[in-house]
């Protein structure tokens, strides 16, 4: 592995497990508003894009008011549900408390809402690893669109060259090439190994245990 000065991190299906909860979320959100529930199976697909995103395609909604209204109400949903029902996967802890020792910045990117995303990181007490959370109403666009990373790799004090994004789906992976920032792909989301692209990702990892066995070989190459 080259050698990183900062690791920036998706949250969804990177870090957490949170697959199952924010479906679940997204249905009672469309529910609420008279629209059919969608399979766990055909709303996994989606997870990770933008909650406007996410509610067309559960719902079949176009107009933008409506999309609208219900992100609202999908937002206050989560604020009150998310954080109680998502579980950071096992092999995480270890594998930032490696990063960290090894004096490697840590940063996070995801377009889940910053409050949110603090109340399962003090759930699981990593807080303490992060030296830059940056939610969906942080950025200015979401990604693919760069500007999120940059304003991680801003706080972060570290140049696009120096960094490594880490996520499981295709917007994780179009953020990073519009930064020029150097990406690889965690496979616990719902997009598959063949759906990247190859000639980009610099890994591809199916656990955090994994990546932490990168960051000891970096290590013992300096």
């Amino acid at each position: 592995m080259k050698q990183y000065k900062a690791l920036i991190f998706d949250f969804d299906m990177t870090l957490a497990d949170s697959a199952k909860v924010i479906a679940e979320l997204l249905n009672v959100s469309a529910n609420d508003f008279g629209y059919p529930s969608m399979s766990f199976k055909d709303v996994l697909p989606v997870i990770g894009n933008t909650h406007e995103v996410m509610l067309s395609h559960v719902t079949g909604e176009n107009n933008p008011q409506n999309i609208l209204n219900m992100r609202t109400h999908y937002r206050q949903l989560c604020r009150t549900r998310m954080a109680q029902k998502t579980e950071i996967f096992p092999d995480v802890p270890a594998c930032l408390e490696n990063i960290a020792g090894k004096g490697i910045k840590i940063g996070l990117l995801s377009l889940k809402l910053r409050d949110v995303l603090m109340q399962s990181l003090v759930k699981y007490n990593l807080a303490k690893y992060f030296s830059a959370v940056v939610g969906c109403e942080d950025v200015a666009a979401p990604k693919p669109d760069p500007s999120g990373l940059f304003t991680v790799l801003k706080v972060l004090d570290v140049g696009p060259q120096d960094a490594l994004y880490i996520g499981d789906s295709l917007v994780d992976e179009g953020a990073a090439k519009a930064a020029g920032v150097d990406f690889s792909a965690m496979l616990r989301g719902g997009t598959t190994k063949e759906q990247f692209d190859h000639t980009f990702v610099k890994h591809f990892y199916s656990s955090a245990k994994e990546l932490s066995n990168d960051i000891d070989t970096m290590a013992m190459a300096l």
